[in-house]
């Protein structure tokens, strides 16, 4: 396993992390490596959905511009009902 140092944690968030440790009985390694694997899954989880958002929205946007691209006759009637009187 990699050593890591953090520097200029925040004390609070060092008093919970510490806290934790103790109330499960275990060192502070393991609930901060604990921590540092949860909260980096959740940023990926964010980033992914962020990127997927922007993806689909190009994706989108670029076959809005090709379908407005086609003349109305092609797609002039899709949706509207033909009455025959």
């Amino acid at each position: 396993m990699t050593d890591l140092t953090v520097h200029n944690l925040r004390p609070k968030l060092d008093e919970r992390l510490r806290r934790l440790a103790e109330l499960q009985g275990l060192s502070l390694d393991t609930v901060a490596a604990e921590a540092l694997a949860i909260g980096v899954d959740a940023i990926e989880d964010r980033v992914r959905k962020h990127l997927l958002n922007t993806r689909e929205q190009v994706a989108l946007s670029e076959a809005i511009t090709q379908i407005e691209k086609v003349p109305d006759s092609a797609f002039g009637m899709i949706g509207r009902v033909v009455r025959r009187d």
